[in-house]
């Protein structure tokens, strides 16, 4: 079964990328793009489902519809297409054993211009155009003196956040982990993806014993518990 799942700002509630899977994959971070992943860093975010127990045809459908309905009031920016082109994963996959590139790809060179774009033809109403220019406000560049940064570089020891790296930083959430050997470790959320891997990604936002499905370098840390204590600053 498959499902559409949203990742948003916490603090602004703004959605800025959609997509359909299964399984875990909602709280995957690997084959994100660069510009999902700087969202991720820079602001805490969090991801929530939207529809439920649908076909592979159903999920790319409401994929599909959730995008445009977010690009109308200036969201969804880490998607780069209207959506609905994602496969199933793994084995369920039709590629998965030979996947085409280049010219084999029947993407390649593909382009959503004129009628290959859904929206094209279509014009914005003007309440939607309302909605897009509120959210725009306020978010257009500004030089010189109307900066309200102008003149304060915080820069070296200046700067608050200086020699603060791992989970000194205030963005980093921490993690306790027990191994069960009875050690115990205070991780950030990166080093904690470095060390562990994949069994990792499965309980960064619950909590509870690392398990590894596969065979893999990181398997010494099987049944490892993972403690979520939040924020170096919590």
């Amino acid at each position: 079964m498959f499902y559409v799942y949203e990742w948003f700002i916490v603090d602004t509630f703004e959605v800025f990328y959609v997509g359909k899977g299964n399984g875990i994959r909602r709280f995957e971070l690997h084959n994100r793009s660069k510009y999902f992943n700087n969202v991720y860093n820079k602001y805490n975010c969090a991801v929530r489902l939207v529809h439920q127990h649908l076909t592979n045809e159903e999920a790319c459908k409401l994929e599909i519809e959730r995008i445009a309905e977010l690009k109308c009031i200036g969201q969804a920016r880490c998607n780069f297409t209207s959506g609905g082109t994602g496969f199933s994963e793994g084995s369920l996959n039709p590629r998965y054993i030979n996947p085409p590139i280049g010219k084999k790809n029947p993407m390649y060179g593909v382009r959503m211009t004129k009628e290959a774009n859904h929206f094209y033809g279509n014009k914005h109403t003007e309440q939607t155009k309302q909605k897009i220019s509120a959210n725009r406000k306020g978010k257009g560049a500004r030089y010189g003196k109307d900066n309200p940064m102008f003149g304060k570089g915080f820069k070296g020891k200046d700067n608050y956040m200086y020699g603060k790296t791992g989970i000194k930083h205030h963005n980093s959430k921490a993690y306790n982990i027990t191994y069960k050997n009875g050690d115990i470790e205070i991780l950030h959320a990166k080093a904690c993806e470095k060390k562990f891997g994949i069994a990792f990604v499965r309980v960064r936002h619950t909590g509870g014993l690392l398990h590894y499905k596969k065979k893999s370098k990181n398997d010494i840390y099987e049944g490892a518990k993972v403690d979520i204590i939040g924020t170096c600053n919590d």
